[in-house]
């Protein structure tokens, strides 16, 4: 499931930090500084919205992003002159003010699938994700061919938006005319990206026109000189418009500079189960409810059908069925594919081979949780019988008091932690990756970790890495350095030093202390190379946590131990190396 991504441009870190924690619980919040801005706007890329201090940037600043709503918010210092068209929140805000406020700049656009201006898999298919972001990094035509409801118009709006080229002009032919684009310059100056919605199906004075703007690489009005980009799509295959000759030679070519293919759904059977569980994750955010499942009668029948409406067809079918079953479980019987029956089965009619469709590790994956939690529970448990048995003599003075109150403190406060760790946990979803240096990752961690470092007298050495640059989910990998972290520094002796610093050369950091440390580095890699509920020795929840994200956001976790130092290694991918769940984990060496 992907979530709305929130980025926040402010010079103050106490806004910053105050936005992400009233908004995290609903959407991905990240945050910059006006100079980091300036320095890249295309970090912003993948924003839902932004939230911009009006002390910090003016509206001019960000009138590249016409597609991007933005809510301004007033800072400590007096308001500028120069106040925008969009909401202005003033300060000092209210949390439910900015939660209402965003929430209603958002009512809308995030369509039931997620964000639709991700060029993300399982949307699109590996291949054709990869070229059309590296093709949106650029200014050539881009010719998108596929059958209708494969997603090309929702492609072209995901290049334009990756790219920041102004204004996006989706035309068909008999409105593809200069007059038009003309009329849309005077309403929205700037750049334009021209989407031909069937380039196959244009008049020979329309290809002429095209041809102009390909050579000229744009047009001129009175507000002065229009950089053009040129989409186009075709509901026919590359070979086909090229053997056919629908297109004149001259434009052909000069189109597709960058052909991008979206083969039919029922081509992409292996990618149909992904598709399921991230339309189906989507649909549930936008309902408020929780993700359904499906069984696996239920999994066959959605891979073993044709798809004549290729990904429109799917997500309509799954969006009709999760909102009428109203079944947090949906059998074949439940799926509603518009022929003949369009209401569900009467509630409690239930048919056989109804369990969930199993994905992979799943239940060695529950196991290990399970298991884990009844680790965590068992000592606390004991601790809290032991008192309950010594209660009356133990509550007869007040030294026995004292310590009634705090052996079952700390006996709930660690029950709570793990069930509040846990409880975050399942909040993640599909990993909504995007570009983030890694040191905006870690920074965070480690001044969290400050008063723990400090109390148990563990000195830290920080190397932050320059600009490094890896391609995940900011939440779910901060989340996982979070609990990585806290389990190797719980293991440390008082004195020790633990050193964070990037790798040479790669994209990934490596947390290195003194001594081989058996006890943590034999555990860490024991479980990271063979997990099972069965092992003699488990780790913590936080390492399974850690483990399972990192692996999600197609990185992967190495313990590497010397007799003299053992490093935890933490390895991530770039935006070309990004597949999801793809990381894996090696084994300890020493």
């Amino acid at each position: 499931m992907v979530r709305p991504r929130v980025w926040v441009i402010d010079d103050s870190p106490i806004i910053r930090e105050t936005i992400a924690i009233v908004l995290n619980d609903r959407y991905d919040v990240d945050s910059l500084s006006a100079s980091a801005y300036a320095r890249d706007p295309s970090s912003v890329q993948d924003a839902g919205l932004l939230v911009v201090g009006l002390d910090t940037l003016s509206p001019a600043s960000v009138a590249s992003l016409p597609d991007v709503p933005v809510l301004w918010i007033e800072g400590p210092g007096n308001t500028p002159s120069t106040t925008p068209a969009q909401p202005v929140l003033p300060y000092p805000f209210a949390p439910d003010d900015l939660r209402t406020r965003v929430e209603g700049l958002l009512a809308g656009r995030g369509a039931i699938h997620g964000n639709r201006l991700d060029i993300e898999y399982p949307i699109f298919p590996k291949d054709a994700a990869l070229l059309a972001r590296r093709a949106a990094a650029t200014r050539f035509p881009i010719l998108i061919c596929g059958e209708s409801g494969s997603g090309k118009a929702r492609l072209a709006r995901a290049i334009h938006s990756f790219g920041h080229h102004g204004y996006f002009l989706p035309l068909a032919p008999p409105h593809c005319t200069p007059t038009v684009l003309q009329q849309t310059a005077h309403m929205c100056p700037g750049d334009i990206t021209l989407f031909v919605t069937a380039i196959d199906a244009v008049t020979s004075e329309t290809e002429q026109w095209l041809l102009e703007i390909v050579d000229r690489g744009g047009f001129s009005s009175d507000k002065g000189w229009h950089n053009v980009r040129l989409i186009c799509a075709v509901n026919c295959s590359l070979e086909e418009i090229a053997r056919t000759h629908r297109l004149s030679r001259d434009l052909f070519y000069r189109i597709s500079v960058f052909p991008i293919t979206l083969p039919p759904l029922r081509e992409r059977t292996a990618d149909i189960p992904a598709l399921v569980q991230h339309i189906a994750g989507a649909l549930a955010s936008l309902l408020r409810a929780e993700p359904v499942a499906f069984t696996q009668r239920a999994m066959d029948r959605l891979v073993h059908y044709l798809w004549f409406g290729n990904l429109a067809e799917l997500e309509a079918v799954l969006t009709r069925s999760v909102v009428l079953a109203d079944r947090r479980t949906l059998d074949a019987e439940d799926l509603l594919f518009g022929y003949g029956r369009l209401v569900p089965r009467p509630p409690g009619k239930t048919t056989a081979h109804c369990e969930p469709a199993p994905t992979p590790e799943a239940n060695e994956t529950v196991d290990l949780v399970i298991n884990e939690l009844a680790h965590e529970f068992k000592n606390p448990m004991v601790t809290i019988k032991t008192v309950a048995q010594h209660l009356e003599r133990l509550l007869a003075d007040e030294t026995g008091r004292e310590q009634v109150a705090r052996l079952t403190g700390e006996a709930v406060d660690r029950m709570d932690r793990a069930l509040e760790n846990l409880l975050q946990f399942t909040r993640f979803r599909a990993p909504a990756a995007g570009d983030v240096e890694l040191d905006t990752l870690l920074s965070p961690c480690l001044s969290e970790l400050a008063p723990t470092l400090t109390e148990r007298r563990v000195l830290l050495d920080y190397r932050p890495p320059e600009q490094l640059a890896v391609f995940v989910d900011p939440a779910q990998v901060t989340y996982a350095f979070e609990n990585l972290l806290r389990v190797i520094v719980r293991d440390l002796p008082e004195g020790q030093t633990l050193t964070v610093h990037p790798v040479e050369g790669a994209a990934a950091v490596a947390f290195e202390f003194a001594g081989a440390r058996q006890p943590l580095a034999g555990k860490l890699a024991e479980f990271l190379d063979r997990p099972s509920p069965e092992a003699e020795v488990l780790l913590p929840l936080g390492a399974m946590f850690a483990k399972s994200l990192i692996e999600r956001n197609g990185g992967r976790i190495e313990v590497h131990a010397r007799p003299d130092m053992t490093a935890v290694t933490v390895w991530l991918p770039g935006r070309e190396e990004f597949t999801p769940g793809n990381g894996k984990a090696a084994s300890l060496n020493h």
